[in-house]
């Protein structure tokens, strides 16, 4: 037995790769995906490509100074913004409410959970092709309902309204998935504690307020920030709904990008949209982690 033990050969430990080499996958990958298309974005800013001739001439920051001073961009950049306010704190308003409702019933909850989902997991699109035919003028539900009422029609030709006709299309879409993300916070409530707040005499609201609010913490960042990222680079329900207008008064910062570089051929200044959208969107995330994200966070895991 000792002589086989003797005839064993021994495993070479020198020869074992670094733990860094674990990584290189994950890096490559990272680099095909994000850092070589934003570098090619990067390129082609510089340029004035023409795909048609295969021709490319060096134009440095002319495309930004074609693009950036223009009335399009800035009407494109604040219709962004407007969106994102209207869209944004209802989402998360009306999920937390909803997913608070689906939280308390005792039977069914799993059937309400899949039906607010259901927005999530069909294609935008197609529902916008829905919603439009809700919003047409006189026919259209909207109008014989809401617009009756508030005396609004004919939303989508409007200037003041065609926006927010937009915005209700992607706070319905967006709401199922904030749901399901306040829902697994909510699952994250220690029983415990809400027992003990009940039989210390809290009441329902002094409850959510110094219980439920801060566990909900870190779901709440993370949904803030992806309602933000979808809201910010809208574009399906514009292009189906309104195509930008009228008078480009629900163009959007996605939309301008997808009519300069793929409808009119701009390719160099689609891509200097596609950097100042990038930017926007890194920005505002810096902005919101920065303000409210940590503490969020830090109350939800104390």
């Amino acid at each position: 037995m000792n002589s086989l033990h003797t005839r064993l050969p021994r495993p070479h430990i020198g020869l074992r790769p670094p733990p860094s080499a674990l990584l290189i996958p994950a890096y490559t990958l990272l680099f095909l995906l994000i850092v070589g298309p934003v570098l090619v974005v990067v390129t082609l800013s510089l340029f004035d490509y023409d795909p048609l001739l295969g021709a490319a001439g060096f134009v440095g920051m002319d495309n930004f100074a074609r693009v950036l001073p223009s009335d399009d961009f800035r009407t494109a950049l604040v219709n962004t913004a407007v969106y994102m306010l209207l869209t944004v704190p209802v989402t998360l308003t009306a999920s937390l409410l909803v997913a608070l409702g689906i939280h308390s019933v005792r039977f069914g909850a799993a059937l309400w959970r899949s039906v607010y989902f259901l927005p999530v997991a069909a294609t935008l699109a197609a529902m916008a092709v829905a919603w439009r035919w809700l919003f047409y003028a006189d026919s259209g539900l909207i109008d014989a309902t809401i617009g009756q009422v508030l005396g609004l029609r004919d939303w989508l030709h409007s200037t003041t309204l065609a926006l927010p006709a937009v915005s209700v299309v992607g706070t319905w879409e967006n709401m199922g998935f904030a749901i399901v993300m306040f829902l697994a916070g909510l699952s994250a409530v220690p029983p415990h504690v809400m027992e003990a707040a009940r039989l210390d005499g809290a009441g329902p609201w002094n409850r959510f307020w110094h219980v439920t609010w801060p566990a909900l913490g870190p779901a709440t960042v993370f949904t803030l920030i992806i309602c933000t990222r979808n809201a910010l680079k809208v574009f399906d329900q514009v292009q189906v709904m309104t195509k930008g207008g009228p008078i480009n008064s629900s163009t959007t910062l996605s939309y301008l990008l997808w009519e300069r570089g793929i409808r009119f051929l701009d390719i160099g200044g689609g891509s200097v949209i596609t950097l100042m959208l990038l930017a926007l969107i890194l920005g505002v995330t810096v902005i919101q982690l920065s303000a409210v994200g940590r503490r969020w966070e830090r109350a939800g895991t104390r």
